[in-house]
């Protein structure tokens, strides 16, 4: 409802009262006193974003992405641009293009830290950079390439302050190997950044293909070519083999291997073995059913016989590290043969077996391991396993088993501890992580007369004192 508007006509008087006001409002404001005049006080300037100049040149303006897109190209160079990487920026080459990749690139997010790490698997010290001592007004006087070297965080050592965490130009210690450090990367940092997530490991990869695609660009080793390319292969391997990896963790013992440990192992060796996993256990499982019409619907004649003749019983158990040789899955004749298997008047839906040739491997970690021996005579060593598990295997992929072998010549999988790709390789940096230099320290060491039992100086202090 509207409110009624009021019918009183105001007086001349207000009128003119009404008027002076208005125009009061419009007047200019009254000059102060020359005493209280002063300067404004100037606001406090706003932080800009880095231009493309400060960021160097070649710098990805803010609008084109991230440069790790799937179909980005770095853009051609001008003539003037390709000779100053040529002669000049590329001198101390692998630290420059470092810090032209990083100018050059958006990283964002994980893709920093999964980058930094890469870096420091290659030697490359990455720690924080306080402006190597230089204040803000010194870091002004200097020329944009000059800024950008001294405030640099990526360094190249080539010298013994490098300390032993890093690369110090001692090539009986260090050799350039890229296929060699992007293997490690991907096969132990990446695995712990990324809790074996999918995207996060894509990510990371992508990141290490990116940089590396950058460095074959822009020629910055061409005596490493080969070996560059060779990393890019890595990088591929990578993204074919985790993924698979990790649909093999999750289809793993399979109905084979799951009904050979139900037969012949204890029911609570059994669950324990394979707990961690996410195979589920099918409701109608019949584990007679499985383990012997697997065998007699392949051309094993000869197992089959002695699995039949009498009831087998395991000999003995063992562990072993095994590195896959080769794969032999299932014709087509016995996939046929198990789709079309009907046990009674219903479908057995059971799942045609393949097998596996195995010899000995090594998974090489932080630990000084002993060497093991061979545990069979014969140089490789023959497992059965669903198609489904043979699909996502490829030669010189390696797993810690446990093996169980009856006394008919069988041997079968009790339990899998790891499973690493073919490329997996553990390098000695890792274990230089947490590594600090020994410093010297006049504390004497613990004795009968003084443990100190974890104490620290001051508190060992204070008790001396208290006596």
């Amino acid at each position: 409802m509207a409110n009624p508007t009021s019918d009183v006509t105001p007086h001349s008087d207000d009128k003119e009262n009404m008027k002076d006001e208005k125009e009061e409002q419009y007047l200019p404001p009254p000059t102060l006193p020359a005493s209280l005049q002063g300067v404004a006080k100037q606001g406090k300037a706003k932080n800009r974003s880095k231009t493309l100049a400060n960021r160097g040149p070649g710098a990805l303006p803010k609008n084109r992405g991230t440069g790790f897109e799937e179909f980005y190209a770095d853009p051609p160079m001008t003539p003037n641009e390709a000779k100053e990487e040529k002669d000049d920026i590329y001198a101390p080459r692998m630290q420059a293009c470092i810090q032209r990749f990083r100018s050059r690139r958006r990283l964002q997010g994980n893709r920093t830290l999964y980058f930094e790490e890469y870096l420091f698997l290659g030697g490359v010290d990455c720690q924080p950079n306080t402006f190597g001592g230089l204040s803000q007004k010194e870091l002004k006087e200097l020329t944009p390439a000059e800024r950008r070297d001294a405030t640099a965080k990526d360094i190249i050592w080539a010298s013994s302050a490098a300390g032993q965490r890093y690369y110090d130009g001692n090539k009986d210690n260090w050799s350039v190997d890229f296929p060699g450090v992007a293997a490690g990367f991907f096969s132990i940092s990446l695995v712990h950044l990324t809790s074996f997530e999918y995207l996060g490991m894509m990510e990371g990869i992508n990141t290490v293909e990116n940089f590396l695609r950058y460095v074959l660009m822009h020629n910055v080793c061409p005596e490493y070519e080969d070996d560059v390319k060779a990393a890019m292969e890595v990088c591929k391997t990578a993204a074919k083999e985790w993924p698979m990896i990790r649909e093999l963790c999750a289809a793993l013992p399979g109905h084979f291997n799951l009904a050979a440990a139900e037969l012949f192992c204890p029911e609570a060796i059994t669950e324990e073995s394979w707990s961690f996993l996410d195979f589920k256990r099918p409701d109608d499982f019949d584990p007679t059913s499985v383990f012997f019409t697997a065998f007699a619907l392949m051309d094993e004649p000869d197992l089959f016989e002695k699995l039949t003749t009498k009831k087998p019983t395991i000999t003995r158990e063992f562990e072993c590290t095994l590195e896959l040789v080769e794969k032999v899955r299932p014709s087509d004749d016995i996939v046929k043969r198990v789709k079309s298997l009907v046990i009674g008047d219903k479908a057995a839906h059971h799942t045609p077996v393949g097998k596996a040739i195995f010899k000995q491997g090594v998974i090489e970690d932080d630990w000084e391991r002993p060497p093991t021996t061979w545990p069979i005579e014969e140089p490789t060593m023959t497992l059965f396993f669903d198609d489904a598990l043979l699909a996502n295997m490829v030669p010189g992929m390696r797993i810690e088993a446990g093996i169980c072998e009856l006394d008919a010549g069988l041997r079968f999988v009790k339990g899998i501890e790891n499973i690493v790709p073919s490329f997996y390789v553990y390098l000695p940096q890792e274990m230089m992580r947490h590594y600090k230099e020994p410093k010297e320290n006049e504390r004497p060491a613990p004795s009968v007369n003084d443990p100190q039992d974890g104490r620290d100086d001051n508190a060992a202090k204070k008790e001396e004192e208290e006596k």
